[in-house]
């Protein structure tokens, strides 16, 4: 299979988004895959330089772009203290350049000790906060082994929403032992405190996490059936649609404009440096593009940056072929869907028309000016159109 080398436009190379992962968590949820670490102490100026410095190395490889988005992420990084966060975002102006609308987001728990925080955050210059929600039901949080309760969750979002001009929370659904009555309830009430976005996702039970370990045992009881997985995801698209909120990406939901700029750079096959113990990233240099992924353990990591090293574990560069199928996979997702002649001048690649006629004939896919998109009743079935794509 011929694929004709990408062009340049595809990817704005001068801009770039920054993720930064902080590491650390107060206790391991058992649904969680991420890379998290429990510490009894974390000494944060240490951490601080060492962020610097591991920022301080990427400058040599991109000496001139513009950042366009920051994105604090983990682990759970409304366990730093905001000066910490103040001098951070401080170090990447002093490096960087800075794109004037920057969207810079925090991930938050909604315990009473973190949102005591929110301001001093904004006043370091967090202008979009995303909650770790996960839940309005006590007995449900428990299960997902979160520390906080309904009550805390609400206040962090009323509390967010009053100091914020962008708020996100998270909702888990398909949750142990939940009906769909409850979670249409559930989601009604979510949508009446009117943040900007939604994030809500499917509960997953991935390999290596407690619920997983569970779930080989037999002893994870309570899950939904696939008819019942089904039905949870269209209800929710139904919903959220109802009520102004655009599904933009299959599990994110937005009012009008307020779709999260750093997710779509993601989707998009956009530049982005992941600073931080585990932390991925893409980059374009050179009409190259590459992948990396940091060193997962947090000490390793830091002494790494402390000795002038950007703690890679793992970097490749990417084939053309690579970079398509990356294209098509996040496209997907997006309900704005692929643009076909994009793909056609990128990477001289059509699919296979009797597969679209398929997939348009079971009403899993529309083609409308020259733009491929991911019906509702095709979403549920991503993994699947996405395979027949590429075959």
């Amino acid at each position: 299979m011929f694929i004709r080398r990408f062009h340049q436009t595809l990817i704005d190379a001068n801009n770039i988004s920054i993720y930064l992962h902080w590491p650390f968590c107060e206790s391991k949820c058992p649904y969680c895959d991420f890379n998290s670490h429990v510490r009894e102490k974390v000494v944060q100026d240490e951490w601080l330089q060492g962020y610097l410095k591991n920022i301080r190395l990427w400058v040599s490889i991109f000496p001139n772009p513009k950042i366009k988005t920051v994105y604090f992420g983990g682990g759970t990084p409304s366990l730093m203290e905001p000066n910490i966060v103040s001098d951070l975002l401080e170090g990447l102006d002093k490096y960087y350049s800075i794109a004037n609308n920057i969207e810079i987001s925090l991930e938050a728990n909604p315990s009473s000790v973190e949102i005591k925080k929110f301001r001093d955050y904004a006043s370091a210059g967090i202008n979009r906060i995303s909650i770790g929600v996960q839940s309005f039901v006590d007995k449900d949080l428990r299960l997902l082994g979160r520390r906080h309760s309904a009550k805390e969750a609400l206040s962090a979002v009323e509390i967010g929403t009053n100091i914020f001009e962008n708020l996100s929370f998270d909702l888990i659904y398909g949750r142990q032992f939940q009906s769909l009555l409850d979670w249409e309830q559930e989601l009604q009430f979510a949508i009446s405190l009117r943040s900007q976005h939604l994030s809500l996702y499917q509960l997953t039970v991935e390999n290596n996490t407690a619920f997983g370990k569970l779930f080989d045992k037999g002893k994870l009881k309570g899950l939904p059936s696939d008819e019942l997985s089904r039905k949870l995801f269209m209800t929710t698209n139904d919903i959220c649609y109802s009520n102004g909120y655009k599904p933009y990406e299959i599990s994110n939901f937005a009012l009008d404009k307020q779709e999260c700029k750093h997710n779509v750079n993601y989707w998009k096959c956009g530049n982005f440096l992941g600073i931080g113990p585990g932390a991925h990233g893409r980059y374009q240099l050179n009409q190259k593009r590459f992948s990396y992924e940091s060193i997962k353990n947090p000490e390793t990591w830091l002494n790494k940056s402390f000795n002038e090293d950007l703690a890679i574990n793992v970097k490749k560069r990417m084939s053309d072929l690579d970079h398509f199928e990356e294209f098509v996979i996040m496209g997907l997702r997006l309900s704005e869907g692929l643009s076909l002649s994009k793909m056609q001048k990128n990477f001289g690649k059509r699919f296979d028309e009797k597969i679209l006629q398929e997939l348009i004939s079971l009403g899993f896919i529309e083609i409308a000016s020259n733009q491929l998109k991911v019906l509702q009743k095709g979403k549920v079935l991503l993994n699947y159109i996405t395979k027949e794509l590429l075959t």
